[in-house]
């Protein structure tokens, strides 16, 4: 690697130079200019192999810090250090340590981006062009993957070492992409376990501050790698370069091939992308080839078998979900985390991003509508069972959790029906026999949810009700009691009751709570009570005078005056319904001063917190 053992002198006044700057925050520009001149003193050629090898090994890792990686990247900008070297050598040490420094993997994709395009036709131009490839070939031991190149005098060796390192950085980029999603099916290869030679880990991106945001970091990484490698099969030069590995590398493009097929079908990160598709993943020849299908029918064929087992199993006393069903529907699980992350707003309603996972699955896993409504609820019940004994911290997750179990799911579902009945009306309107709407029959993604439904009643492991919403839980059980009893009482009875003021302990779950979320929104109906196993306590010993006029929101609705007795109750008891909240609305806008003071209290009680059936 060294160019002489008589310039040691020199490279210790390159590393000098390089740590003042670093401990003084200098200037990268400066630095530079330093740096150019000490080594055109010293007669060293530039761009030169050697201050690539000691800038990447003087950061990898004792000093994987800010200032470093500017003083790098100013090197590659001003041509003193070679790009693609550079690159080869941070891909060798970094992508193998990216998990334990995930801060290095982001800013060498950012790296890559920046310069790999732009450095190919500048570095078959440059002077010392023959070094420079014969460094990149031995950082990325090139020769030792694919076989030796053969000289030239023509630089057709050099050549060959350009199109085998884009080929290489986009396999790299595959694979890591693979295996951090959990999908790599081997070993990863040589260059996932290879530092590079420049020794230790480093101890890592800092401490618990910082682990703790790895997660997310890694995750944007993925995506960051993902839109890389789409980058590369999509530009004119790059394109063309890996079309030269297909022709004259079979064996290799196949596998690359095999895994960048596994790699557009199932990403879970990918399918979440906006402006990368798994059709930009693949390479030109692949697009025409018809026989191509981007999912395997191995793989959806597996799939299916195993959800297949698994609603057997449903059909019986299930008490939680299985392993299998919960890889299956992992991606939900992902999804719903994501959206719970406070530091990420997305530009797209979420309801409409977690309604195209949904029906992306369905297509994938081969499933019916009821199979996939299924998996969707048991990931929002996962979320809420994750968050049952809340960890320490000053903003409590288990409200949120509870409002995409009850608020958020129960719209997904509901955009989902919409959706397949807007299209049957239209057909309706447009059909010759012009068939009234009266006589429309309902879409039958609607009877799916109710089968849903019905089964999801059986997975009681994971319905026991956080305490919180105990109370709430049983008081939906109740109310299905006192429908089923055929005792003729009052909306406001059921709104304000007290389960605790009852002859019959009536324990509710989270399915009760999920079934009164879907007739709040009309998708299902009060037939719902007399499912099998919905009320499971007898309701013949409910006593016979219930009153049938109490302060309600229903009585609030029909004109009953705002007294103090009605805001307490309104305060404690969550409106069922949107006309409800835009009454009370009125009167925050509009009302007298006492009127807005209560509206203001109200719409900031139970409606708030609890108001899935509205929000």
């Amino acid at each position: 690697m060294a160019e002489s053992g008589g310039r040691s002198s020199v490279w210790e006044g390159v590393l000098e130079l390089t740590k003042w700057a670093q401990h003084h925050n200098a200037d990268p520009l400066l630095w530079s200019i330093q740096l150019t001149s000490a080594l055109n003193a010293a007669s060293v050629r530039l761009p030169s192999p050697e201050l690539a090898y000691r800038l990447v090994s003087h950061i990898c890792w004792d000093n994987h810090v800010p200032i470093t990686w500017k003083l790098l990247e100013k090197s590659i900008s001003v041509n003193i250090a070679p790009p693609l070297l550079v690159l080869s050598l941070l891909s060798s040490a970094v992508i193998p340590c990216r998990r334990l420094h995930p801060s290095a993997f982001r800013l060498y994709l950012d790296l890559l981006n920046r310069h790999a395009f732009s450095s190919l036709s500048s570095t078959i131009t440059s002077p010392n062009y023959r070094t420079v490839m014969d460094s990149v070939d031995a950082a990325l031991q090139l020769s030792k993957v694919y076989g030796t190149c053969g000289e030239s005098e023509d630089g057709g060796a050099g050549g060959v070492v350009i199109v085998r390192f884009v080929f290489t950085v986009v396999w790299q980029l595959v694979e890591a992409s693979l295996e951090d999603e959990g999908l790599l099916e081997h070993k990863p290869r040589w260059w996932m376990n290879n530092n590079g030679g420049f020794g230790g880990d480093g101890g890592g991106d800092g401490g618990s501050y910082f682990s703790e945001r790895k997660e997310g970091l890694q995750r944007a990484n993925t995506a960051m790698a993902i839109e890389t490698i789409a980058r590369f099969i999509s530009d004119k030069v790059t394109s063309r370069i890996l079309s030269l590995v297909h022709r004259n590398m079979p064996n290799h493009w196949a596998a690359f091939v095999q895994q960048l097929q596994r790699l557009a079908a199932n990403s879970l990160v990918l399918r979440n992308m906006k402006h990368v598709t798994p059709e930009s993943l693949l390479p030109s020849d692949l697009k025409s080839n018809k026989g191509f299908k981007l999912l395997s029918p191995e793989w959806k064929t597996t799939c299916k078998l195993e959800l297949n087992a698994v609603m057997a199993a449903a059909g019986g006393s299930v008490q939680s979900c299985n392993d299998t069903w919960s890889l299956l529907w992992l991606p939900i699980d992902l999804i719903l985390e994501d959206a719970m992350d406070g530091d990420n707003v997305a530009e797209t309603s979420f309801v409409l991003v977690l309604s195209g996972m949904v029906k992306a699955l369905k297509a994938v896993n081969g499933t019916s509508w009821h199979n996939a409504f299924l998996g969707l609820w048991i990931a929002a019940l996962r979320l809420v069972q994750r968050e049952r004994d809340p960890s320490e911290g000053p903003v409590p997750r288990l409200d949120t959790c509870l409002c995409m179990l009850l608020c958020i799911t129960t719209l997904v579902v509901a955009n989902i029906i919409e959706e397949e009945e807007g299209e049957l009306m239209e057909e309706a309107e447009h059909s010759p026999t012009n068939q009234s709407k009266d006589n429309q029959a309902l879409g039958e993604r609607r009877e799916e949810l109710v089968t849903c439904l019905q089964v999801l009643g059986n997975y009681e492991g994971i319905l026991n009700p956080p305490q919180s919403v105990t109370s709430v839980a049983n008081q939906a059980a109740a109310k299905a009691a006192i429908f089923v009893s055929g005792h003729a009482v009052g909306n406001g009875y059921l709104e304000s009751m007290n389960v605790n003021d009852l002859p019959t302990n009536y324990s509710g779950n989270l399915w009760h709570l999920i079934v009164e979320a879907c007739i709040a929104r009309k998708l299902i109906d009060t037939t719902a009570y007399f499912w099998p196993g919905y009320v499971s306590a007898p309701y013949n010993q409910l006593p016979h005078s219930i009153p049938n006029h109490l302060p309600s929101w229903s009585s609030f609705v029909k004109g009953s005056p705002l007294t103090p007795q009605l805001v307490n109750v309104l305060v404690a008891t969550p409106a069922s319904s949107l006309a409800e909240i835009e009454k009370f609305f009125e009167f925050a806008r509009n009302g007298s001063d006492e009127e807005k003071l209560s509206a203001v209290t109200v719409l900031c009680g139970a409606s708030l917190v609890r108001g899935w059936n509205v929000q």
